[in-house]
């Protein structure tokens, strides 16, 4: 099991986060405990890169930017995003 943490400015972003994205993000969460290696390589010239992301949302909409520190069994996120889709008129 690997322990999750979050970069303090990160905090600010998952505030920003609109309600309906909370349950996914939490989801995403639990799983990088357990599998943190399941995100694409940040930089996809090195597949094995600790430095990954993930996506999360109902349709995709959020993505978190994180780092596996392997030999400490750690993951911290360094970044999240949503994007809000413009609705229909």
């Amino acid at each position: 099991m690997y322990a999750v943490e979050t970069d303090a400015e990160v905090i600010e972003q998952i505030t920003a986060l609109p309600a309906s994205a909370l349950p996914p993000y939490a989801e995403l969460m639990a799983l990088l405990e357990v599998a943190p290696w399941s995100g694409e390589s940040y930089n996809r010239q090195r597949p094995d890169a600790n430095m990954r992301s993930h996506p999360f949302g109902t349709n995709g909409e959020g993505l978190a930017i994180y780092l596996i520190l392997e030999d400490q069994r750690r993951v911290i996120v360094l970044r999240v995003l949503w994007v809000a889709w413009p609705t229909d008129t």
